[in-house]
C-alpha cells in the first residue's frame, strides 16, 4: 500500500527529502529516503481500517515521534492496481 506526500524540501543527507503526510489531523513532516518516494507515494504498512479512515505504519517516525498515524482513504493507493 503507497500513501500519497508531499515533497517539502531536502533532508540533512543528500539522500533524504523532507515530505508531508496528510493525515486525518494535519499535516505530518517525515524525512524518508529519497529512492522511497515514487511519483509523490511512499510504501506504507496497513494496520487498521475504521469507515473511510486508515491507521497506516510509517517507513520512518515523523518529527513529533509518530510511526502510525491516521489518514483517509483517498490518501493511499493499491500498489497491485499500478503495476497493472
Amino acid at each position: 500500500m503507497e500513501l500519497h506526500v508531499r515533497l517539502e524540501g531536502e533532508g540533512l543527507h543528500p539522500s533524504e527529502a523532507m515530505v508531508a503526510v496528510e493525515t486525518v489531523d494535519g499535516a505530518r513532516p517525515l524525512v524518508v529516503s529519497k529512492k522511497s518516494i515514487v511519483q509523490n507515494y511512499i510504501e506504507v504498512g496497513l494496520i487498521r481500517e475504521q469507515g473511510d479512515k486508515l491507521l497506516v505504519e510509517l517507513p520512518r517516525e515523523t518529527e513529533s515521534g509518530q510511526w502510525r498515524v491516521w489518514v483517509r482513504r483517498d490518501q493511499v493507493r493499491n500498489r497491485e492496481s499500478i503495476l497493472a
